[in-house]
This record gives structure tokens, C-alpha cells and sequence, in this order.
């Protein structure tokens, strides 16, 4: 019964995460999906060692540590992954200041929905930045 339920739920899966990456819908939706599918993942992860019996005999320490890693990665990933306002398009990198599909502004990172501007400092090339410091 568990194989075969495991080919559905797994083309699902995919089909979830390529809509996140690729498909077409408002930003801030999309922000809130990753958000959830993270966070649904971090639970299912600890159910599935609750089931199988990982913390019976651990410590309150290990569970904390345990909890705080993968809450770490959760919030890195929520840091990283920026989605176009305009499109909906995700982007992974944050040098990117446009999307590559409309040429929208992108968001300075993932928890924001605050714009960067096209005169970001991280965008200038290091001789101007750098004569801008000698100069100011």
C-alpha cells in the first residue's frame, strides 16, 4: 500500500516545487507557499522520527539542537530564495537585481517584499565604491 502511494505523492511533490520555481503567480503568494511548504516539511521530518522512534531516549538538548538546525535551514532558505512581484518568477541569487522573465525590480531578499534599487551598492563596481570612500 505504501509503494504505491509513493509514485503520486512524489510527481505531486514535483509538480509543487516546480510551480514555486517556474510557474506564474503574484510574489507574495508564492513567498507565502515556500514559506508553508518549508515549515510542512520541517514538521513532517519530525513526525517521521517521532514515529520511528528517534527521540524516545534522547535528551532535551539533542531535540532542541535538532529543532534549532532545522529551523536554521528553514529561515536560510526563506533568506535566499527572492520571487519577482511582477511575475512571480524565483530567483536564488542575490547579486540579481531584475528578474530575468519581465526585468522587474527584485526584493533585497526573501523575508522582504521591500525593492532594491537599480544603484544598490553591492551592484556598483568595486572602483566606484571604493572612490566613493576615498572621496567621502
Amino acid at each position: 500500500m505504501q509503494n504505491a502511494l509513493l509514485a503520486p505523492v512524489a510527481a505531486l511533490a514535483i509538480s509543487w516545487l516546480w510551480f514555486l520555481a517556474r510557474g506564474k503567480a503574484r510574489g507574495g503568494t508564492k513567498r507565502l507557499a515556500l514559506r508553508g511548504t518549508l515549515f510542512a516539511v520541517i514538521g513532517g521530518l519530525i513526525a517521521a522520527g517521532e514515529r520511528r522512534g528517534v527521540f524516545l531516549r534522547a535528551s532535551l538538548g539533542f531535540k532542541l539542537a535538532l529543532l534549532l538546525a532545522l529551523l536554521t535551514v528553514a529561515v536560510g532558505y526563506l533568506y535566499l530564495i527572492r520571487f519577482c512581484d511582477a511575475c512571480g518568477r524565483m530567483e536564488r541569487a542575490l547579486k540579481t537585481v531584475r528578474c530575468k522573465r519581465c526585468q522587474a525590480l527584485l526584493p533585497l531578499n526573501g523575508m522582504t517584499a521591500k525593492l532594491r534599487n537599480d544603484s544598490t551598492p553591492s551592484e556598483q563596481p568595486r572602483s566606484a565604491r571604493s572612490a566613493r570612500r576615498k572621496n567621502g
